[in-house]
């Protein structure tokens, strides 16, 4: 984005007809205080199709790592750099990974399905769980400020600026 309001947006996909990629849905609940823009997430819910889910429960443990990465990204990780270039954030004291207390209550369901060119009916599951989190989160803020935050991460400042300009 250059920072202005003109996007220029193209896409274009392709699916293998051999290995079909899962599929999944995100939904974000936040609150924001509009006196300082902090966003807290509160409820993350997840619906995942990767298959035939062979095992639940590490599915459901690599899709609520996935997930509490990507939050972590969209609301905490961010890097900046001094006007030499040298990054700012060069230890984990100033570069803010989300704990477990930050991410929220994360619920993830499976749709099951069958894909005959997996094994025993399964698809992937490791990174489609990392793109949902992102955008379901900015448009949580959105919904709740009417502030669209479009660059990463979605921080108190961007919110508050947003509300105020």
């Amino acid at each position: 984005m250059c920072f202005n309001e003109d996007m220029l947006s193209a896409g274009a996909s392709h699916t293998s007809p051999v290995s079909p990629p899962p599929f999944m849905v995100g939904m974000a609940e936040v609150e924001v205080d509009k006196e300082t823009g902090q966003a807290e997430l509160l409820d993350y819910v997840a619906v995942v199709d990767c298959g035939t889910t062979i095992n639940p429960n590490l599915a459901r443990i690599q899709a609520e790592g996935g997930i509490a990465q990507s939050i972590g990204m969209a609301m905490y990780e961010e890097i900046t750099y001094s006007h030499k270039g040298q990054m700012l954030q060069n230890s984990f004291m100033q570069y803010k990974l989300p704990t477990r207390q930050d991410v929220g209550n994360i619920r993830v369901e499976f749709e099951s399905s069958y894909e005959p060119t997996g094994p025993f009916g399964a698809k992937s599951i490791g990174e489609i769980v990392i793109n949902t989190p992102s955008p379901a989160i900015a448009d949580a803020v959105a919904n709740a400020v009417g502030v669209r935050i479009r660059e990463l991460p979605v921080t108190a400042e961007k919110i508050y600026r947003g509300m105020k300009g």
